[in-house]
Formats: C-alpha cells, structure tokens, sequence
C-alpha cells in the first residue's frame, strides 16, 4: 500500500489552447526539473446506488494511466482558493476492477466493509495528461499535469480541460506562486470543483446546490492563527463555489450566498487584522471592498425586484404602473447581474482568490511574537464580550431609532454572529444554538427593516424624477407599502430583542 498522507494541488481550468501556453510560460521553463511525459489516463469511479461514498466525502477508483492499474481512495478534505487537500491511499492492481481487501486498511474501513460489495461504476474520466516535474529554488518539488479530455457517465459527457500543480514535498506557498504568474498572462480561473464532483453531478444531471456556510470543525487546542485560517478557508470555498456557478446560472440564489461568503471573510479579517501584520492584510481587504461596491447593488435590486416589488404587486393585481416600474427595475437587476458576472470572470478577481489562499496558508503556520501559543479559545472570549455589548447597546431601543442607527445596530448584530458562528465549536453546542440562534433572528428583523430602507432608495435611483405620471403613481404606492410595513417589523423587531436580551453568552 501507498499512502499519501495528505494530498496537495492546485487546480485550474482553461482552454485547450491555454494550455499549450503553459508549457511555454517563463515561470514554468524556470522551474522544470525533468522531460514532460505524455499518458493516456482513464479513471472509473465507484459508488452505491444511493451514492454512501460520496455522503462520505469519500472517492473511489480504478485507474489505467499508460499500462498500469491503480486503485485509489481519497477523503474528504478541503478545498480553497483552488487548492485541494486530502487524505489518499492508492495501490497497485493486477487487475481493473476493485480489490475489497485493500480497503480494509484505510480509516473508512467499516464504511467499505458495509458498502463496497454493492459498489458500481458512476462516472469515468478519460485525459490525456502531460506530466512536466518541477523543482523551486527553495527545493520544493512539485508536478505540473496539463490535462485535456472528457468526463462521461452514460451517454453524458463534459470536457476536461485542467492545469494541476501538485506537491511532492516542500513548501505549498510555492504552487500559489506559480499559479499567480499564469493566471497573471493567460485567460486560466481557479478551479474549485473535483473532477469526482463534477463527475456526481454529470451523473445526477443536476447543478450544483448554491454553497453555504459551514461550520468548521475547530480542535479544542487549536492555536488562534491556526483557527483563523480554517475559517478563512471555508469562507473563499463558499465565495468560489457560487463564483463559479453564478457564471454559469440566473439562479440568484448563487449570488445571494456568494455576497454571505464575502460578507463573512470581511469580518474574519477584521478579526485576523489584530493579529496579521497590515502590510499583509490591508491589500486584501482594499480588493474585497472593490469587489464588494459590485456585488452589493447587484444583490439589492435582487432583492427588490424577486422580493419586494413581487409583494406589492400582490396587494395591488393588475395596475398598470407596479408593471411597468418592475419591468424598469428588472432591467437595472440584469445589468447589474452581467456586471457581477462580469467582474467574477476577471483577471484581478483570480488573482485575488490566490493571495487570499495563499495569505491563509501563511497565517495558519504562524505563531505569535515571542513564540507562545495563544488558543483561539482564550483569544476570542474578550473578543466576543466587546462585540456583544456593542450589540446590547446598539439595539437597547432600537425600535425608536431611525434608519442610520438601525443599520448601524445591524452591522453589530451581524459582525457579532459571525464571529460566534466561527468560534461556537470551541464551546457547548446547546448554549452556542441559543445564542446563535436568538441572534440570527434579531439581526435577521434589522435586516428587513434595512431592506425596506433600502428598497426607498432604489426608487429614486430607478426613477430618479419622471414627468410620467404613471410612474409616478407607482412610485407613491410603492412608498406607501414600505412604509406600512416598517410598524409590525419594529414590533418583531421589540420581541427579538427582548429574548436575544434574555440569551447568556456561551463563552462565559
């Protein structure tokens, strides 16, 4: 048996012409180690009919690459900023077909032992994959694979046209280094799909679900660093995720979890700025602003035109004037969707998924000044004191306070939320549900009443002074709704924080 203990790679996609660039790139010819080997690499992978393996997380496959046989299996791991890592354990076969025996030796052995015998094949891969060594300065070492070919599950297929940067031993910084330089001079985006995911969801004739946020399991000793950067992780794999998909759908539900992904990296990293040094986290956070000032209008008119403006329409069925007006805010909505589509398929947003992973990695091996370890979970206890008091007081009478002062209490409520979500796993799971749970729903009545406030203005900006009296007259219906609806939201708003009030803190 052969064991990679963890698997490291970077991902890309491209076009098959991007790709015989590569090869010519001068930071790849700067790095070559050896002749570049071109094989014929088929993989066939297995699942139950109800798909147990990957429930899982986990991937099974036999493999033909040139005249040999392996069979592989790999874990769930992580995957951010289009790196991929994960446990995997391969061996060679005398034969194509699953050898149940090997299995046994991996830590999913009584998930095989329950399921294997009824193990069929789902989806097979067929490149042609051109394997090129490379060898750092620092002595990393690592393999460059350029692969071109096809994902097929029945009479399905997808084509595969992918550069991997994968690590044999040293330092992962590197394969961020390497793919910055070609994402910075060739039309290449990180890839954060497998081609096992991609082959599930070919065979399922599904897309993929809009990716949410998740909690991250965190070791009751992890060091502050080191816990930052899991979160940060998962915070990229969720924008990522639904970059990729929104690039591909109208679903607006795919922007709608893209701008929480951004809104939760933009509170970690005020969190991680206290320990980061600025010259290393203040570039990062100028390019999410700047992704931010796009996304943000993109996501309000969604809001307006799918939930807003369809509410009235339904108190007032058939005036003429709520058509035309959502007719007008529809056509805003698109523009501002191809604009966010538009910036996602970017050079510079590339470019920024790599140094946020690439900022990550750096984060999660540091330590503090004088080498002490400081736990994440003696570190953010003043940290969650400080923002639940700004809560507390923020949102003491805010059902009195005007517009301005309720965002900026739904700014706490929010920041205050996510850093107990990233935290929560460190401290007792029935007291962190409350607390969490309490809070969603106070920030959760600010949030509509920030809608409201919002959907105000997006009126002046569709319509920003209009001789038509028709749309004028919608805009004065529109306006009376909003305004009718702000009393009962302040009254759940009153109810909310009366039990958020009643909530202790869970880190006590």
């Amino acid at each position: 048996m052969v064991l990679v203990a963890e698997e490291i790679e970077l991902k890309l996609t491209a076009s098959a012409d991007t790709l015989a660039a590569v090869r010519a790139h001068p930071a790849v010819a700067a790095v070559q180690s050896g002749p570049m080997r071109t094989t014929q690499v088929v993989s066939t992978y297995y699942d139950t009919p109800a798909r147990e393996l990957a429930a899982a997380g986990i991937a099974l496959r036999v493999r033909r690459a040139g005249d040999r046989w392996l069979q592989t299996v790999k874990g769930n791991g992580s995957a951010a900023a289009g790196m991929h890592q994960r446990a995997e354990f391969e061996w060679p076969l005398a034969q194509p077909r699953v050898d149940a025996n090997k299995l046994a030796d991996t830590p999913w052995r009584k998930l095989f032992a329950q399921h294997v015998r009824r193990c069929r094949p789902v989806f097979a891969t067929d490149v042609e994959r051109s394997a090129q060594p490379l060898t750092f300065a620092d002595g990393t070492q690592a393999t460059l694979c350029l692969d071109v070919g096809k994902i097929r599950a029945g009479r399905k297929h997808v084509p595969v046209t992918e550069i991997e940067l994968e690590l044999s031993q040293g330092d992962p910084a590197r394969l961020f280094e390497l793919a910055t330089a070609l994402v910075a001079d060739l039309p290449a985006r990180v890839s954060v799909a497998s081609k096992a995911q991609r082959g599930y969801a070919l065979a399922a004739q599904a897309p993929a679900e809009p990716r949410r946020a998740r909690a991250v399991s965190l070791e009751a000793d992890v060091p502050a660093y080191r816990a930052l950067a899991q979160i940060g992780q998962e915070c990229i794999a969720q924008i990522e995720s639904n970059a990729e998909a929104m690039l591909a759908s109208d679903d607006p539900e795919y922007l709608h979890q893209l701008r929480v992904g951004w809104r939760r990296l933009r509170s970690l990293f005020k969190l991680a700025s206290l320990l980061a040094p600025p010259d290393k986290i203040v570039p990062l956070e100028q390019e999410l602003e700047w992704v931010g000032e796009t996304l943000g209008p993109a996501r309000d008119y969604d809001v307006f035109a799918i939930e807003t403006l369809p509410a009235v329409a339904a108190q007032f069925r058939g005036r003429r004037e709520i058509v035309r007006l959502r007719a007008r805010v529809a056509r805003r909505r698109r523009r501002l969707r191809d604009a966010a589509r538009q910036l996602l398929g970017t050079t510079r947003f590339q470019q920024l998924l790599l140094s946020l992973g690439a900022f990550l990695l750096e984060l999660g091996k540091s330590a503090s000044a004088d080498g002490a370890v400081v736990l994440a979970r003696d570190w953010v206890r003043p940290l969650l004191d400080k923002r639940n008091r700004k809560v507390h007081k923020r949102t003491r009478h805010a059902y009195r306070l005007e517009a301005p002062e309720r965002h900026r209490a739904r700014v706490a409520a929010k920041q205050l939320r996510y850093a107990a979500e990233f935290f929560s796993p460190l401290f007792s799971g029935k007291r962190a549900n409350e607390f969490v749970s309490a809070l969603s729903k106070l920030q959760g009545s600010l949030g509509r009443l920030n809608d409201l406030a919002v959907a105000g203005r997006l009126l002046t900006e569709v319509v920003p002074s209009t001789t038509d009296h028709e749309l004028a007259h919608a805009i004065g219906i529109v306006r009376g709704w909003l305004a009718a609806s702000v009393a009962p939201e302040l009254k759940r708003l009153r109810e909310a924080r009366r039990r958020f009030a009643e909530c202790v803190p869970f880190w006590d």
